[in-house]
Parts: C-alpha cells; sequence; structure tokens
C-alpha cells in the first residue's frame, strides 16, 4: 500500500468512526484489508448520503448535478472522474462491488434529493429501503468474502438497518418534508401535521403504531440476515453480527419507550454497545438463524434488483 493509499484508508476510517460508530466499533475485529475496504465504501456512501441531503438551496443544484454525474460514471464508457465514482470502480476491480447496486443506491439519493420522501405503502417502503440501504448490503457482501448464496441476506440485513434507521428518525425526517413511514399505515398524516401534533395524544398514537409496525417488520429481515451472516467466514462473520446486534438494539430500545417517536433520537452509547454484544453472545435476545432457505416472499416487489432472490411465480 502506498502512502496516498495508507491516507486514504486512514481518512475512511475516520469518517466511519465519526458517522457511523456502530459499524465502526463492529469492523475492530475485522482483518484489517476488508475493515478498510468497508470503511471505504462506507465513506463513499456517506458522501453521496449528504449529497442528498443538501439543506441550502443554492447548493441543490450542484448537489443533484454531482450525483446525476456519478451515476452516469457507474455505467462506464469513459473512465471515471468524480472521487466517488473512481472509489466504485476500484472497488469493484479489486474486490468485486456490485456497480449496478451502486446505481440503485445513487438513484435513490437522487429520488430523495429531488422531492421529499412521502412514502405511499409498505411495498413502496421496501423499495426504498432496498435503494437506500440493501444495495449496500450487497456491495459490501464481497469485502467480507460473503459467498454468492449469501447477498439475499445481505440484502435482509441492509433493510432490516433502514428500517430501524427510519423508525429512529420519524421526527427529525418529518422536519425536513420527509415521511417513510407508509401513508397508509399513519392515516395519511403528513409530515407537518405529525410535527404539529407531537403534543396530540391521538397523533402520538397514530404515529407510536405505525412505528410499532415498522419495527415488527425490520425484526422478520433481521432474523433473514442471521442466516447470511452464518455464511460469512471468520473474524468478519463475528463483526457483522455485532453490527446487527448493535444497530437492532436501536430498535428494542425504541420499543421500550412505548415507540416515544417525538422525544428524539435515539443513541447507544458504547456500554449500551457492549451490553448487547455480551448479551448476544450469552445467547440473550440476540438474532438466531433457524437453518431454513431465503423466503424469497421478503423480496417479492424487489425481486428484480441485485442480490435479490427472485419471488415464485
Amino acid at each position: 500500500m502506498n502512502d496516498q493509499d495508507r491516507t486514504d484508508a486512514d481518512d475512511a476510517l475516520a469518517t466511519l468512526g465519526r458517522h457511523g460508530k456502530s459499524f465502526r466499533f463492529a469492523s475492530l475485529l475485522m482483518p484489517k484489508r476488508d475493515a478498510e475496504d468497508a470503511a471505504r465504501l462506507y465513506t463513499v456512501c456517506r458522501h453521496i448520503d449528504d449529497l442528498a441531503d443538501e439543506s441550502e438551496p443554492t447548493a441543490r443544484p450542484a448537489a443533484l448535478a454531482r450525483l446525476a454525474r456519478i451515476r452516469r460514471e457507474l455505467a462506464g464508457g469513459a473512465a471515471p472522474t468524480d472521487p466517488l465514482a473512481i472509489v466504485l470502480h476500484q472497488l469493484a476491480e479489486r474486490r468485486g462491488v456490485d456497480l449496478e447496486a451502486a446505481d440503485h443506491l445513487v438513484s435513490a439519493m437522487i429520488s430523495d434529493a429531488e422531492r421529499p420522501a412521502l412514502i405511499e405503502d409498505r411495498a413502496e417502503l421496501i423499495r426504498y429501503c432496498y435503494g437506500a440501504a440493501g444495495s449496500v448490503g450487497v456491495m459490501m457482501a464481497p469485502l467480507v468474502d460473503a459467498p454468492r448464496h449469501a447477498q439475499p441476506f445481505a440484502v435482509d440485513l441492509g433493510l432490516a438497518m433502514q428500517m430501524t434507521n427510519i423508525a429512529r428518525d420519524i421526527a427529525e425526517d418529518a422536519a425536513m418534508g420527509r415521511r417513510y413511514l407508509p401513508a397508509s399505515w399513519v392515516d395519511g398524516l403528513s409530515p407537518e401535521r405529525m410535527l404539529a401534533g407531537r403534543e396530540e395524544p391521538k397523533i402520538r398514537a397514530i404515529v407510536s403504531s405505525a412505528m410499532a409496525r415498522l419495527l415488527e417488520l425490520a425484526e422478520c429481515y433481521y432474523a433473514s440476515a442471521a442466516e447470511g451472516i452464518q455464511a460469512i467466514p471468520g473474524r468478519n462473520r463475528v463483526a457483522i453480527r455485532i453490527a446487527a446486534v448493535v444497530y437492532r438494539q436501536i430498535g428494542l430500545e425504541l420499543a421500550a419507550t412505548q415507540h416515544n417517536w417525538w422525544q428524539g433520537r435515539m443513541r447507544i452509547g458504547i456500554a449500551g454497545k457492549l451490553r448487547c454484544t455480551l448479551s448476544d453472545a450469552l445467547g440473550r435476545r440476540g438474532i438466531r438463524p433457524r437453518g431454513v432457505p431465503h423466503d424469497p416472499l421478503l423480496h417479492r416487489v424487489i425481486a428484480d434488483r441485485p442480490g435479490c432472490a427472485a419471488a415464485p411465480e
């Protein structure tokens, strides 16, 4: 590794430490090369997400233009020029990262940037979660040496984590005009009405019920993901399992607060991460593989996307 590669790896790990604390905590167990490449992928995904979240009106057109350029450069043809596209191409060449999955991520973020998300139903929710995070699971799989047959389970882990993320950030997203909870689950409440009704018992109850429903759906995907985690070799298996357990703990803590979505973002400190990791190691409250094949019905509305399992006819 040359000096520039060493600097890039250090920067990626630093970014992971600042913004992806749960995964950084887990990545300490990974082999060095895999941890560094996973950090590079995380950093690229983080920057793409930040472009979609650009809130300054004067900067938004440039952010959208850059996202569109990255998407074009992922398609191939001329050599990429955008630094984020360059890293993705390098990871594709060196480690087999799926650039079609990367395209789905960028497309989802462009959609988020162009108009605030107002999810209508469960199918749209799952499609969004694939673009935002299931696609990342597909890209991450070769970096942790997961076999190809484990990709559908990697998608499921991404879906589960994104659903946890949505549940954690309901009020924060509503303040940005976004509602990822399906309209059909919240009686069509707008983000503005959700925020304005934070002190109203009826509104609180409607949104809390939707949060509970979302976390129950996430549990289905965490349970499926556990099967694929078993297929990952060595230290990477332990690291990904810890990342899953720690992130899932956010949902468990939210449920323990009676789904009080209006109280702000739930955070799991280092002590909490250590507790839930130990509990999982002792067989308590963890996600356990059941030794069953992947259920293609979990991917019924995303069956045509990279890494997904085809639904039965």
